[in-house]
């Protein structure tokens, strides 16, 4: 597994400013009615906005993200 995953690009997650970037993304949500049911989407949706990376997914949780803050997907199953 661990040669699997060493084929593809490592990212790293989250830090102190895009942390500081996903709570306001959460902010921005709330203000317009919409909950995100987990932090994790939160950071995942954040740090795809931030570089211009397109996100692969079948997670209602981030169709907010695509409508509202520019997230980019690939797929989606939502």
């Amino acid at each position: 597994m661990k040669r699997t995953f060493e084929a593809f690009t490592h990212i790293d997650l989250c830090g102190y400013d895009l942390a500081l970037e996903a709570s306001d993304h959460h902010r921005v949500l709330r203000a317009k009615g919409i909950t995100i049911r987990k932090t994790i989407d939160t950071l995942i949706a954040t740090r795809c906005i931030e570089d211009g990376l397109t996100l692969l997914h079948a997670d209602r949780d981030f169709g907010p993200f695509v409508e509202h803050l520019g997230l980019s997907v690939a797929y989606s199953e939502t």
